[in-house]
């Protein structure tokens, strides 16, 4: 997530909001800790709880001489006055959330030591006030003028902290709704008071202010100031001692002797950022020769060419029998587009008809859902035989295609997910890829390196006639019924001596039902159509985190927390991080 780029000058105006939009999705990770979410569902135990307000003293300190070192660097006197109106405000917020920890236990000061996670965060907030900035030669800030700008590098370090609880007590807001008799309701409403988001909103105000003179190099310093206090700000929270149960990470009640995690997912858009029918398509379009290289010599300007109107191949005459014959490249293209067109219409149509002919289901109606989705199948099935009969497959080298999978770009957060989960030896997962991908080559290849060549590939194949493609594709997986059938077949061929838990995560129509047959069901960006099917038949689609939230509401000490397949419910994330905290844990700790 960092940027290599410096921040161009102009932007410094608004620096502030550049580094929250950046990593907003770094401070949202910190709701899937197994501390906040305890605190959110009103489980926590009171010791733990109180052990995390008792650090609010060093923190408080930190602040304070982090203040005082801004206000004697500034040579801005409006800014000292801001300075000295900052310090007074986060005062007030001290004494505000001091008063809410005397009330629990008037003790907890002295029985509170400095944690080594808060430590953490409080040196290095105090080496940024001293000019020790990762980076940034320690003799740039001896003189006067370079020492200047350190109170935006401050800033840098100290806000982050701050907009973090203030954008948590937020999120956390709404699980208080129906819950008045919340432990934690007071503390969470403290966060998401009107004071601390003025009192982060001047932080920020003061931070652009004091950033307007610094370079396009020092505006980059300042962001990853910024971005190293939040990863710190979330490993506080990942770190805070918890005796008791917690949903999340799903890693860390497994049980490697006993349990099997298995993941399922699909490739295209829900892994990849190109969809690999769009790859290939420009593969054979590049590729493909034209049609000016087929001229014959000496043939007269705009004289028309011999090859009847439907030849649409091109076809030397020296040309071996055995050769994969390859179309031009004008006629691919025209090929592609009305293939593409033509799917993109009937899909939707089929979509229509599929709602038109079935009743709208009150809860989860898997049966009817099946038979409706028969529709479906047969249409991938009739666009998958277009495809390849029409030949604009043909003639790919196989070399090419690996080398290609190789450079595919993976969405963000999806490799490290995945190798996180393979190097925790603590953990008994498989992973498998159920994909309707017409080249399963692609796919391996994009796995090929970074230790995720154990992934499973299940997709479509080219057959390949001397290292060429010869256009049919071997048809493995191309619905949902093909994806379930594997589904089951994977889950069958275990050994009966442990126990599987089961995640699928995918975004569209061909996931259903493998979405639907797992323990857990991940909808990433879930699409219209899946959305709109899936609600016909009874579907409930929720944000993760607050399935999260309801699990732990009943996940005690005596009771174990279960997620069942079947149940109806698929659960939505924006981002692969999200399931990695979800799944694993530790992410942004820095």
């Amino acid at each position: 997530m960092e940027s290599d780029m410096n921040i161009p000058r102009e932007e410094a105006m608004y620096i502030s909001r550049i580094c929250w939009y950046k990593f907003k999705k770094v401070a949202r990770l910190a709701l899937y800790t197994p501390f906040v979410v305890c605190l959110a569902s009103g489980t926590l135990e009171n010791d733990t709880f109180l052990s995390f307000l008792g650090q609010d003293n060093y923190y408080y300190k930190a602040f304070a001489k982090a203040y005082e070192a801004a206000e004697k660097y500034t040579d801005d006197d409006d800014a000292k006055y801001a300075l000295r109106d900052l310090q007074r405000i986060a005062t007030r917020e001290f004494k505000v959330q001091d008063s809410f920890l005397q009330e629990w236990d008037a003790d907890i000061g002295k029985k509170c030591t400095l944690n080594p996670i808060t430590l953490k965060f409080t040196e290095f907030l105090k080496a940024t006030a001293s000019g020790k900035i990762e980076g940034v030669c320690a003799e740039k800030f001896e003189t006067e003028f370079e020492r200047t700008k350190l109170p935006a590098y401050i800033f840098g370090a100290m806000i982050p902290c701050l907009r973090l609880y203030a954008n948590l007590g937020k999120e956390l807001l709404v699980f208080l709704q129906g819950s008045p008799t919340h432990q934690y309701r007071i503390i969470i409403r403290n966060y998401a008071s009107e004071s601390l988001e003025e009192l982060a909103k001047k932080n920020e105000n003061l931070l652009d202010k004091l950033s307007i003179t610094l370079t396009s190099h020092e505006l980059s310093i300042v962001e990853k100031l910024y971005e190293k206090a939040m990863k710190i700000e979330v490993g506080f929270l990942l770190g805070q001692p918890l005796d008791q149960k917690s949903v999340i990470p799903i890693s860390r009640e497994h049980n490697f002797d006993e349990e099997r995690l298995v993941i399922f997912f699909k490739f295209d858009s829900t892994c990849s950022v190109i969809d690999s029918s769009a790859i290939l398509a420009e593969m054979t379009i590049v590729s493909a020769p034209k049609s000016d290289e087929n001229q014959p010599e000496n043939q007269p300007e705009n004289q028309p060419e011999s090859q009847p109107e439907n030849e649409l191949e091109s076809q030397p005459e020296n040309q071996p029998e055995n050769q994969v014959v390859r179309l031009l490249s004008e006629v691919l293209n025209s090929t592609w587009d009305d293939i593409c067109k033509d799917y993109t219409d009937e899909y939707e149509q089929c979509i229509d008809t599929l709602l038109l002919t079935h009743e709208k289901a009150e809860k989860l109606d898997y049966e009817r859902l099946h038979k409706a989705l028969e529709q479906l199948s047969d249409f991938e099935k009739r666009a998958n035989t277009r495809v390849s009969e029409s030949g604009v497959l043909r003639g790919l080298r196989l070399d090419e295609i690996k080398r290609v999978g190789e450079l595919m770009v993976l969405q963000d957060g999806c490799k490290i997910f995945f190798q996180s989960i393979i190097k925790n030896e603590q953990l008994n997962a498989d992973i498998h890829v159920l994909s309707c991908c017409w080249c399963s080559d692609l796919i391996r290849s994009a796995f090929s390196s970074d230790g995720l060549d154990v992934v499973n590939v299940h997709a479509n194949e080219f057959i390949y006639e001397e290292n060429l493609s010869t256009g049919v594709i071997v048809k493995k997986v191309e619905g949902p019924f093909d994806k379930v059938q594997i589904f089951s077949e994977v889950l069958n061929n275990y050994n009966d001596d442990k126990k599987n838990l089961t995640v699928h995560i995918g975004d569209t129509m061909s996931d259903l039902l493998c979405l639907l047959q797992a323990d857990i069901g991940i909808v990433i960006n879930p699409s219209p159509n899946l959305m709109r099917v899936g609600n016909h038949f009874g579907v409930s689609f929720i944000p993760l985190y607050r399935g999260i939230i309801e699990k732990q509401k009943t996940y005690t000490k005596k009771d174990s927390t279960s997620w069942n397949k079947l149940s109806g419910v698929l659960y939505t994330v924006s981002s692969w991080a999200e399931i990695h905290m979800f799944i694993q844990g530790s992410i942004y700790t820095d």
